[in-house]
């Protein structure tokens, strides 16, 4: 049989002509011509079953080596229905290694599946087993899953253990049908044979991955724990001992399950230590290497479940004996159980400190790496001086790759930051680290090394040591990497200022000449300028004037701008500039209180901050998520300056049409000034004619004649003559005769006589009669007849104006007051609210009919439209 006699002779060449092949070209050539080969002779008719069966085995063989056999398929699905159990084993072996699980092919095999897991014969169950177990998908798994439950309780052993096997293989593939099978798994974890209790141990393992999964099975541990004694104490069968250790594979399955119930749980925890410490005492016996496999488990559950201090103290015993082995692996092994137990308690870890230290020097990567990992792991307070320098000396080697160089120097700084004796040892370690490494300093370590020198400004005498530091590397090193060449540039000109005398100018002209020297980083030459322009205090000195003008044209834009910027400082200095005594700088703008208070005398507002302006209110406890929102309110406001106009212009009047009562007013022209509009007989001016003025005339003085004054003959007094006095005979009364009553005499009644109703002889109706009508004779109307029409002879009309559209309603658009910004005194302010809370609801619709109702409520003033001039 060894000779390979029961082999054809072509199996038995293809097998020997791959194994003798020299280079994986060697082997894809004899592999191609097989294919060829196969491919031709597997499609023949008349193939027998024996011949049929070899051409699937060297399909298996090209698909192992990574070729496409796919012509095969199909002929191993027709195999798995031949009566022979060799033949259908075949099939199904070759289904299971070469079908893909989601090719469309395997609807093809469901048939012959469930008749082989129904046969008496558990040979042809078994083989059906392995298939599905391999093949099996989402899709298919319940045409499956009920015949597989049945198999459990299958009077053959293996049928059982393969029947637990395809569960758990059930469970991966569908997560949510484990709940199904876990009283199954229970009920085999007891099973009376060795193998049905290690498949189902491995399924308690898949389910423990998941942490909802272990309160579930905390009940589980003393069964476990018994099964572990059993296996430990030799009571399994003979045929599962390897090198004299009982089921080792077993007990490790046992112990990572036991890990993963004890976790953070001291009363699980304490039903497991006697039985650990018995395992790993006599794994430690046994001196092969299964048994250190089984030693290097236990001190891996030791260290996950609840600590308990004297199986720790066992387990960092065993370790030493790893770590003085001649043989890399054991010591690979116990640094590895080492780092486990440090991350308990370090404590553990001092002793071996130095038998660490050496595995540095051993020309094993692998280890060495692993060493560096634990190194990290250990270090403290006592230590970390001679880790510090340890791990500097591996930067200096180059044996390693880039990224393992820039994790050792994340590490020191870590470690010199949190463990460093005193500031002067930090300070010339990280200066080391930067000379060893430069081509794997990241910025960030920068950023920091920078913001913990800051820290340091109030010790003048550590800051004296550290500029003192920084100077003779600027001094002594011709080739200064980038990182320390801006720590460098940043500490001298940040605390330049300690250095007096030629020692200062010396400092200057050294960094002059280091914006000559090439960086692989072009912002390094942006900190060497800033730091000159420090120590110059703004006003530099002529060779710094012309080291630093060669860089004005310089193709590093950063460079340039920063020449610029100093070139233009320089120019606006009289004097030097103390960089850092400016920092509590105060300013104060009490000077201009008098001119706030004569501006606010004229009529200037008062500042307005911006927390109480409106629409920024949010502002006031704004979070950092809403600092959008402020950027958009704050550039949504219209900080526009605005500009008086200057210019006069004319107006052309309008022809004029007649009218009921000319107004005696015109306006000839516009000018601007301080007090509005001047000139005679002008719409805003202060003439008698005019219709905001302080004349008698005028409509809002305090003549007795006006409209809106105290007089008795006013329109707002409270005479009974007045237009709004509760006077029957006032405009607002309730009195018949009132402008405002509901009677039908009144100015706002629906009654046709009544001002604001629709009949004609209403004062704001759409009759021509009415006060607002389009009629010519209503008073605002685009009649030339109307008291708020383009008419140029009324008060405020617009006979020489273009903005006729500012006062009247030509056809439907509702009429609005205009906003003055004219009304220097309180009195007029207040007239001007009352007219406009009076006119506010005019711009209504039109009434469906006359009939007699309340008044209705004043309307609020309407915004006048954006394209008109806002008065």
């Amino acid at each position: 049989m060894s000779s390979g006699s029961h082999l054809s002779k072509e199996l038995f060449d293809l097998v020997k002509s791959i194994g003798e092949s020299k280079s994986k070209q060697e082997e894809d050539k004899i592999i191609t011509q097989e294919v060829v080969n196969l491919k031709a002779k597997i499609s023949e008719p008349g193939i027998p079953i024996k011949k049929m069966k070899e051409m699937l085995i060297r399909a298996m063989y090209i698909e192992m080596l990574g070729h496409d056999a796919s012509f095969a398929y199909i002929h191993a699905i027709n195999m798995t229905n031949c009566p022979s159990i060799a033949s259908k084993r075949v099939g199904y072996v070759t289904c299971a290694l070469c079908l893909p699980s989601e090719s469309p092919m395997i609807i093809l095999l469901v048939a012959n599946l469930q008749r082989d897991l129904q046969s008496p014969n558990y040979l042809e169950v078994s083989a059906a087993l392995t298939a599905v177990c391999k093949l099996v998908n989402a899709g298919f798994l319940h045409a499956f899953s009920e015949q597989i439950v049945r198999l459990t309780t299958h009077t053959h052993e293996i049928i059982r253990k393969k029947s637990v096997m395809v569960l758990s293989r059930f469970m991966k593939v569908s997560p949510a049908q484990s709940s199904e099978y876990i009283p199954i798994f229970r009920k085999m974890i007891c099973d009376r044979d060795p193998s049905v209790m290690g498949a189902s141990l491995n399924a308690f393992a898949e389910l423990l991955k998941d942490p909802e999964n272990v309160p579930l099975f905390k009940d589980l541990i003393s069964s476990i724990i018994i099964i572990l004694r059993q296996i430990n104490d030799h009571r399994l069968p003979r045929d599962f001992d390897y090198h004299k250790m009982p089921a080792p594979w077993m007990q490790i399955r046992i112990l990572e399950i036991l890990a993963k119930l004890g976790e953070g749980d001291k009363k699980a925890s304490d039903q497991m230590h006697d039985a650990i410490s018995e395992v790993m005492r006599r794994a430690d016996e046994v001196g092969a290497n299964i048994g250190y496999a089984l030693v290097y488990q236990c001190m891996k559950t030791i260290t996950q479940i609840y600590p308990h201090p004297p199986l720790i103290e066992s387990a960092a015993q065993l370790v030493s004996r790893f770590l003085t082995a001649g043989d890399n692996n054991l010591k690979y092994t116990g640094i590895t159980g080492l780092i486990s137990i440090v991350k308990i308690n370090p404590k553990y870890s001092l002793k071996h400190q130095m038998i660490v230290v050496d595995c540095l020097e051993d020309t094993d990567e692998t280890l060495k790496r692993k060493t560096l990992s634990l190194l990290y792991k250990m270090c403290s307070a006592t230590n970390i001086k001679v880790i510090i320098e340890k791990l500097n000396n591996e930067l200096k080697s180059s044996a390693y790759d880039f990224h393992l160089k820039q994790e050792i120097v994340s590490q020191i700084t870590e470690l010199a930051e949190k463990f460093a004796p005193d500031s002067k040892w930090y300070t010339r370690t990280m200066i080391e680290m930067f000379e060893n490494a430069s081509d794997f300093i990241r910025p960030s370590i920068v950023n920091s090394l920078v913001r913990l020198v800051d820290e340091w400004r109030e010790d003048s005498a550590l800051i004296q040591f550290t500029v003192n530091e920084y100077y003779n590397v600027l001094k002594n090193f011709d080739n200064i990497p980038d990182g320390l060449m801006q720590v460098t540039a940043w500490v001298l000109g940040e605390f330049g200022d300690i250095i007096i005398g030629e020692k200062h100018e010396e400092t200057v002209i050294l960094l002059c000449k280091s914006l000559f020297k090439r960086f692989e980083d072009s912002l390094t030459k942006g900190w060497i300028l800033t730091a000159v322009q420090k120590l110059n205090k703004g006003i530099p000195s002529e060779m710094c004037r012309d080291y630093i003008s060669r860089f004005a044209t310089s193709r590093n834009e950063d460079l340039q701008q920063r020449c610029y910027e100093f070139a233009n400082v320089v120019t606006k200095l009289n004097s030097p500039l103390a960089f850092r005594n400016n920092q509590s700088l105060v300013v104060d703008f009490d000077f201009l209180d008098s001119y706030i208070q004569q501006q606010v005398v004229r009529g200037a507002k008062m500042y307005n901050p911006e927390r109480n302006r409106k629409g920024l209110g949010f502002l006031i406890h704004k979070t950092r998520n809403d600092e959008y929102k402020a950027s958009e309110a704050l550039q949504s406001m219209r900080i526009v300056p605005y500009s008086a106009p200057t210019i006069q212009e004319k107006y052309v009047p309008r022809p004029q049409e007649t009218r009921s009562e000319p107004s005696e007013l015109q306006v000839r022209a516009k000018t601007w000034s301080t007090q509005g509009y001047l000139g005679t007989n002008q719409g805003f001016l202060g003439s008698s004619g005019s219709g905001f003025s302080s004349s008698s005339g005028s409509g809002f003085s305090n003549n007795p004649s006006t409209g809106f004054s105290s007089n008795p003959n006013s329109g707002f007094s409270n005479n009974p003559s007045s237009g709004f006095s509760n006077n029957p005979s006032s405009g607002f009364s309730n009195n018949p005769s009132s402008g405002f009553s509901n009677i039908p005499s009144s100015g706002f009644s629906s009654n046709p006589s009544s001002g604001f109703s629709n009949n004609p002889s209403s004062g704001f109706s759409s009759n021509p009669s009415s006060g607002f009508s389009n009629n010519p004779s209503s008073g605002f109307s685009s009649n030339s007849g109307s008291s708020f029409s383009s008419n140029s002879g009324l008060g405020h009309s617009t006979g020489t104006f273009q903005e006729a559209s500012r006062f009247s309603n030509s056809s439907s658009q509702n009429f609005q007051q205009p906003k003055s910004k004219f009304m220097k005194s309180e009195k007029e302010l207040a007239k001007e609210a009352f007219a406009q809370n009076l006119f506010g609801g005019v711009g209504q619709t039109e009434q469906p009919k006359p009939q007699i109702r309340p008044a209705p409520p004043p309307q609020p003033v309407q915004k006048p439209p954006e394209n008109l001039l806002d008065f």
